[in-house]
């Protein structure tokens, strides 16, 4: 495997998928982890990833509303932003989705499958190509 110098921030208030996402993820990618939303806004502004791994439910502010104060951040308009999820309902996604959101993937992480997701996100974001409605 390939190490890469992208620059990965996962943000969980459960410590154990914490560790089980720098396990996998810190293989491939530079990971820092932040532990609430509040801590994810800080660690964007200082440790500047090329990608987001956010909660969608953390208990000092929804994913969804963490996601839309690091959209609002200068510079930080066009991060991506991949929920880790366990209720993948369809309404969720959805909103999520209308809101900014580049992906989803599903808790527990298997490693192959988000390699891909994250190296594809940053493609796309490295290409300047973002979806539009």
């Amino acid at each position: 495997m390939t190490k890469t110098d992208k620059k990965v921030l996962i943000v969980d208030d459960l410590p154990t998928v914490l560790k089980q996402a720098v396990e996998v993820l810190g293989a491939r990618y530079d990971v820092d982890t932040a532990s609430s939303a509040a801590e994810a806004l800080e660690k964007v502004d200082s440790y500047k990833p090329d990608i987001v791994l956010l909660d969608m439910n953390m208990p000092d502010e929804s994913g969804i509303a963490c996601m839309v104060e690091i959209h609002s951040k200068p510079g930080c308009e066009n991060l991506p932003v991949i929920f880790m999820v366990n209720d993948m309902s369809v309404m969720t996604n959805a909103k999520a989705y209308d809101q900014g959101a580049s992906d989803f993937i599903k808790k527990p992480i298997i490693a192959n499958s988000v390699y891909r997701k994250i190296d594809m996100h940053l493609k796309l974001a490295e290409i300047g190509w973002k979806f539009e409605l």
